[in-house]
């Protein structure tokens, strides 16, 4: 049996930002997405947090898994000072419900650093009862319930990515001919 095992990580990001965005940048997105795709039939799982311009990525799975998927990362152009913060063997999962579970920096995780003297959210200067706190926290906030009337819609059965292309299409063809209506007037 693999040996299971949880890889802490920091990453400088070249991700382009776009600054007046609200929600997730774009490029976050596509990674994110691309994860959850790659991760799943890995069994590889885990939480990304991003702050600062800064990936701070806890990964859990089985150890060749996990150590090839962390060896990419360093050929991967939308990171950069890719930075081991440790790495050890674990007797199950901390985040066994994520194929990748995305946070974004929010005012507890802020408080919290504050509280531990980090004036803001660098992961790279972290030591090790730092980066548990904030695991644990990463934790709380992937298990907490969701309001109601806040659940996402479930998806239909079956791949429907085709069904989202016409969607999005149809969608464009409303708008161009809005525009073109409005220009006639």
């Amino acid at each position: 049996m693999s040996e299971l095992i949880e890889l802490v990580y920091a990453s400088r990001s070249n991700v382009a930002r776009n600054k007046g965005s609200l929600g997730v940048e774009p490029e976050v997105g596509r990674i994110l997405t691309q994860s959850r795709r790659n991760n799943e039939p890995r069994n590889i799982g885990g939480v990304l947090c991003f702050g600062n311009d800064i990936f701070f990525q806890c990964l859990e799975g089985e150890r060749e898994h996990v150590e090839k998927l962390y060896n990419k990362l360093h050929d991967d152009p939308r990171h950069r000072d890719v930075t081991l913060l440790r790495k050890r063997p674990v007797e199950s999962r901390r985040f066994k419900l994520w194929a990748m579970k995305y946070l974004t920096l929010d005012r507890t995780l802020r408080d919290r650093l504050q509280r531990r003297g980090h004036k803001e959210f660098d992961p790279f200067s972290f030591e090790e009862e730092t980066i548990d706190e904030v695991l644990d926290l990463l934790k709380q906030s992937t298990e907490a319930p969701i309001p109601p009337g806040d659940r996402p819609m479930p998806e239909p059965p079956g791949d429907n990515s085709q069904l989202k292309v016409y969607t999005i299409a149809a969608a464009a063809v409303l708008v161009t001919f809005g525009v073109i209506a409005w220009m006639l007037l």
